[in-house]
């Protein structure tokens, strides 16, 4: 015979009421224990950015921690510069931010392309790289290793032109 002040669970053992008021007390605070932890763990989640938008974060930001960037597509703005000695010797493309931080980024045009033909219907020349040196360009692309360094690899370039349309040189 059970005692009065005993009940029997779903899965038969008998508990007293007083093992009961133990045990709501103890799921009470494992259930306040797991609301505190998720809503903690809300605040150190990823940044989530949806496929096929690009983060927009500074050269400084890059440069100081790029493996951080590296599967991610990134736009970042900044003046392009040529660090090596010379354009056709020795190119080393660089986009430099307003703080001083650069990181290297590829090519996106060809880097010199044949004179036109002489005649009255030349076409345009195509714009080359060194049309966009000194320049302040939109860049979006993605890091990738190359040689050991995390290059940006340019999907995109937009250069950033004033309200009078010459650019901010």
């Amino acid at each position: 015979m059970e005692h009065p002040t005993s009940f029997r669970l779903f899965f038969g053992r008998n508990f007293n009421l007083i093992d009961r008021e133990k045990m709501m007390s103890k799921i009470t605070s494992l259930a306040a224990i797991c609301l505190a932890l998720s809503v903690a763990s809300c605040c150190h989640q990823k940044t989530v950015v949806p496929a096929g938008t690009s983060l927009k974060v500074e050269i400084e930001v890059i440069a100081k921690d790029p493996a951080k960037f590296s599967d991610r597509l990134l736009e970042t703005e900044g003046v392009l510069k040529n660090a090596g000695g010379n354009y056709f010797t020795d190119l080393r493309l660089v986009l430099t931010g307003n703080k001083g931080g650069e990181i290297e980024v590829t090519a996106w045009a060809p880097l010199e392309v044949p004179p036109p033909r002489p005649g009255p219907n030349r076409p345009r020349r195509p714009k080359v790289m060194s049309d966009f040196l000194d320049r302040r360009m939109r860049l979006t692309g993605r890091l990738e290793d190359q040689g050991g360094k995390l290059i940006l690899r340019v999907e995109k370039a937009e250069e950033i032109i004033d309200r009078e349309g010459t650019d901010e040189k």
